[in-house]
């Protein structure tokens, strides 16, 4: 009996120092994305760079589950993601794609990939894009 509470004990305390190192997000980060797409189509191959304004608002933080969402001038996503128990880093997932996110202070970077999956057919077929962010806590 004894041995069952000192490893209840060692477990809850386990808990308490993993539950320690999960940073809470900021609310709004802001910054700039910059991306690389590539239409790899045979007819017509088109690679397209470019930096554009970003936000990136927390919906909810449930420990080290978080809900946000991404949005720049031409493009809003709901995604999804999951803090690492060291409190470093962010993973995240997407429709389309994933990444992972460096947690510094206030500072969200990271970089990531995926395939556009919307839209006409013609018009994503083939194409792909890789992005590195850069956001700050407002």
């Amino acid at each position: 009996m004894k041995s069952i509470i000192v490893l209840a004990l060692g477990l809850g305390m386990s808990f308490l120092v993993n539950a320690q190192g999960i940073p809470v997000l900021e609310k709004v980060y802001s910054g700039k994305t910059s991306e690389t797409s590539i239409n790899a189509s045979k007819k017509n191959p088109k690679t397209q760079t470019q930096d554009v304004p970003a936000t990136l608002t927390i919906i909810k933080q449930d420990g080290p589950h978080v809900e946000f969402t991404y949005q720049n001038p031409n493009y809003k996503a709901y995604e999804i993601g999951t803090i690492s128990p060291d409190g470093k880093k962010l993973q995240i997932a997407y429709k389309g794609g994933s990444g992972v996110y460096e947690i510094n202070g206030n500072k969200l970077t990271g970089c990531g990939a995926g395939r556009v999956n919307e839209g006409p057919f013609g018009q994503w077929i083939n194409t792909y894009y890789a992005w590195c962010d850069d956001l700050t806590a407002k």
